[in-house]
């Protein structure tokens, strides 16, 4: 069985038909952290409601609710590839205990594409993903890399960098199809952010700050 973790915190209505094509492929965990709508009964996930709490922490809830030997995260904004789940068994038979898709975005202009094509870039140098690619493991490589920590900001980045060191780490070639809302009409400010708080993140800046840095 392959599990598969969804964080949300207000996400807009209709966010779970990025899911919908694969959801009868996995066993869906969506952990809700509030201020978005309710899942229509049609929808096969189990929710655990954890209003108030960091994304690291409604993550490592998620993976511990989970009942597969296979753990695969992604956010909710994005959309996983249609066979998913054969490329990630298909890793998995093959001796690789993690690893991530690649990144890119439903709407296409030459601004999204370039930060794609740099998020793809980090992730098959520094084996580097981020949790809008979908990031898999299996539950031992989990476990041996400490899961996900209580942290608001930068926490795919934090468990990253422990899982990398796992077995065969495989960066998948199909992608994980993001939102832009992030970043319309603000793509360079966005992406300045993004490289302050990874800065601050790196330096050790607490993660209250940083969350501060990336709402604001």
């Amino acid at each position: 069985m392959i599990s598969l973790v969804i964080p949300i915190r207000g996400e807009p209505a209709g966010w779970w038909e990025n899911f919908t094509p694969v959801s009868a492929d996995f066993e869906i965990v969506v952990v809700d952290g509030g201020l978005g709508p309710a899942l229509p009964g049609r929808f096969p996930a189990r929710v655990l409601e954890l209003p108030g709490t960091s994304r690291g922490a409604r993550l490592d809830a998620g993976a511990r609710a989970a009942a597969g030997d296979v753990l695969f995260f992604l956010h909710g904004d994005s959309r996983p590839p249609g066979d998913a789940r054969a490329r990630i068994e298909a890793a998995v038979e093959g001796g690789a205990a993690a690893g991530c898709f690649r990144l890119a975005y439903r709407e296409s202009t030459p601004a999204l594409r370039w930060i794609a094509a740099c998020a793809n870039l980090r992730t098959r140098w520094l084996k580097l993903p981020f949790g809008d690619q979908g990031i898999f493991c299996t539950r031992g490589a989990y476990a041996d890399a400490g899961g996900f920590r209580d942290l608001p900001v930068c926490d795919d980045l934090d468990f990253v960098r422990r899982l990398r060191r796992a077995r065969g780490f495989t960066v998948l070639d199909a992608p994980c199809a993001a939102s832009a809302r992030r970043y319309r009409g603000r793509a360079a400010r966005q992406v300045l952010r993004n490289a302050r708080v990874l800065a601050g993140y790196f330096a050790g800046i607490a993660p209250n700050r940083l969350e501060r840095w990336y709402r604001e």
